[in-house]
């Protein structure tokens, strides 16, 4: 029984200790161009809140424990001859490479982190809910039997005219949801929609399903989108 005892021990050692220590998130930009990842916090705060990644470059940022927020990248960025710096894709504001202390504008692709929530669970998921720009993958690392998720598949590819966000020159830069361009109930879940016995699918969300069918496409698509860990690293990759 001792040596159960100090198996057991051992085992849930490193668990235990993270607990009660910061996360490291690794952001890899795979894409064959430059990318700005950026972040808001929603709970706690981060180190950097913007950044540029040159293609095939890491950064490790370190979460302190409880953190909850958000990353997406940002696309097509550029300082004018003012020293303004904005981007055509997910633009933070505040015409700095770091953000404001906002969001990213749609469309952007999403990952979300609620870290040592409930029973003292990581939440994490991809959210295409305000739309898509760039192919995103979640992978926990130091935990075997966390699973991974993510959009790695190119919707600018699918995405239909209606809901194209494009470049000046016509180039398409991001995938906008039925809710932003449309501003109807039943794409945006609000009002007499805002339930999930009401809010359904539509064949509009069902193109973001369809191509990634980990992500979030509509408010209340948690079923098949939440994903749990505990004790883990996170490994978030842009052009998986």
């Amino acid at each position: 029984m001792e040596k159960l005892g100090l198996a057991l021990v051992c085992l849930l050692l490193p668990i235990l200790i993270k607990g009660a220590s910061s996360t490291t998130f690794t952001l890899k930009n795979n894409c064959p161009h430059k990318i700005w990842p950026a972040a808001l916090s929603s709970s706690g705060s981060l180190p950097t809140t913007g950044f540029e990644l040159q293609s095939g470059s890491t950064l490790k940022i370190q979460a302190p424990p409880k953190w909850s927020g958000r990353f997406w990248p940002r696309t097509n960025c550029s300082t004018d001859a003012s020293s303004e710096f904005s981007c055509l894709s997910g633009d933070c504001g505040g015409g700095k490479p770091e953000c404001a202390g906002t969001g990213g504008a749609p469309p952007a692709s999403l990952a979300e982190f609620t870290l040592q929530g409930h029973d003292n669970k990581d939440f994490y998921d991809i959210s295409l809910v305000d739309g898509y720009n760039v192919p995103v993958t979640i992978v926990p690392r130091g935990v075997p039997e966390c699973n991974s998720t993510g959009c790695g598949a190119d919707i600018n590819r699918v995405c239909p005219p209606e809901l194209q966000a494009r470049s000046p020159d016509g180039v398409v830069l991001g995938c906008k949801s039925a809710c932003l361009v449309f501003g109807e109930k039943e794409y945006c879940c609000s009002d007499d929609y805002n339930d999930p016995k009401v809010c359904k699918p539509t064949n509009y969300s069902k193109i973001f399903k369809d191509a990634c069918p980990q992500a979030y496409s509509y408010p209340y698509d948690d079923a098949t989108s939440t994903f749990t860990c505990t004790g883990a690293d996170y490994d978030i990759t842009f052009c998986p």
